[in-house]
């Protein structure tokens, strides 16, 4: 049983690499790492080209207001991505320091008997749920827009004609700064579109998705500290272990700051443009423009990816409180005080249970369950307030 889910955290861990290495964020030194870099660099320009298609057709759009709110949420994924593969390729550095530290703990960690491995393992069937559906509703969306136009290729192609005879799907032929030709450049333009949309989904699943696997390794790691406190062996003296779990939890808290360092702007930068997403498409929704199934589903499914979003990165910052303050009540109800300790082991004891537990800070929230409850009532509420300046107008 513990191999079969080894083997599925090992396939976890392969997934979540793949989806970095795809969008240029994975950091780790490669044989091939001057070509990593320059590829990280050339998604990059390709995902700022298309953020700036897309805020030229808010601009086209800016008497629509249905359809410059749909540019408009293009282009802040677009920008979401530019955010999160800069924010990677800036502290490179730092992130390979921070993998090796946490993932050499959480290795060790997972050598030491059964008991530990079955505490660590508890909560991984969560986490790559929450990963899989996640890409999973992306990969939704992004099949309802694109396999249309694919189609259309693939039946002239049967009939042996070129056809050009289908929409764009996300700028149908406008956006651009010149005149989109109907003839082979016209497939050219629908690559574009597809791998602009592509990897802005795959860098959100992908940095989205390890920021959840970190506070996996956080927490996996705090859970099986506490259960050696809180079940030392025969064999095993007390003291020892307390020296131990003191010592890594020294080596965890740079760890903390750096994944806060990186994550912070992050999720910031996600509450407020979900936020404002959500509420326009919820007045969108309201107003009944367009009213068809497609789009229904459409808009559904996409609210969906912006809350789910949001819900895991709240969910994942109290999973790494909650882990931290069960380590610190492990200490607490421990044998320390009657252990055989040196002053300068006892002095780190005590002022690890006066500090607070670790959390993840967004500027000026904490990411928590609260930040989410937060969030959606600060979306409804905005929408409210819209719809009540829209009456007004009328």
């Amino acid at each position: 049983m513990i191999d079969k889910e080894l083997q599925t955290y090992r396939a976890y861990q392969r997934y979540l690499r793949t989806l970095l290495t795809i969008c240029g964020c994975w950091y780790m030194p490669t044989k091939s790492g001057k070509c990593m870099h320059f590829w990280g660099v050339g998604v990059l320009l390709v995902i700022i080209s298309y953020a700036i298609l897309n805020l030229h057709m808010c601009y086209i759009h800016r008497h629509n207001l249905t359809i410059m709110m749909k540019c408009v949420g293009v282009t802040i994924t677009s920008f979401s991505a530019i955010l999160k593969i800069g924010t990677f390729l800036h502290n490179r550095e730092s992130l390979i320091n921070y993998h090796r530290t946490l993932n050499d703990i959480f290795e060790e960690e997972l050598l030491r008997d059964e008991k530990i491995r079955t505490i660590m393992f508890s909560s991984l069937p969560t986490i790559y749920t929450l990963t899989y559906t996640y890409s999973a509703i992306v990969i939704t969306v992004l099949l309802a827009y694109f396999i249309p136009p694919y189609l259309a290729i693939i039946h002239g192609l049967c009939l042996s004609q070129s056809t050009t005879e289908y929409s764009l799907p996300i700028t149908k032929g406008y956006g651009y700064f010149w005149t989109v030709p109907h003839n082979y450049l016209y497939h050219f333009h629908l690559l574009f579109e597809t791998g602009g949309v592509s990897i802005n989904s795959i860098t959100a699943c992908g940095i989205d998705s390890i920021f959840g696997f970190y506070v996996y390794q956080f927490a996996s790691i705090m859970h099986a500290m506490t259960f050696r406190l809180t079940n030392s062996l025969p064999t095993e003296s007390f003291s020892d272990v307390l020296k131990l779990c003191v010592a890594k939890h020294q080596k965890l808290l740079p760890c903390r700051h750096t994944l806060e360092h990186i994550y912070g702007p992050i999720v910031f930068w996600h509450i407020v443009t979900n936020a404002v997403l959500l509420c326009a498409l919820i007045y969108d929704a309201m107003s009944f423009s367009d009213f068809n199934i497609f789009n229904i589903g459409v808009s559904v499914t996409y609210a969906t990816i912006k809350l789910l979003q949001t819900f895991t990165y709240a969910w994942y910052g109290t999973l790494l409180t909650n882990a931290s303050e069960d380590f610190r009540k492990g200490i607490y109800f421990g044998e320390w005080p009657n252990s055989n300790l040196d002053h300068h082991v006892r002095t780190n004891v005590i002022l690890m249970m006066m500090q607070k537990p670790m959390t993840i800070n967004a500027f000026f929230s904490l990411v928590d369950m609260n930040m989410f409850t937060n969030f959606v009532n600060t979306t409804v509420s905005y929408f409210f307030l819209l719809q009540s300046i829209s009456d007004k107008g009328k």
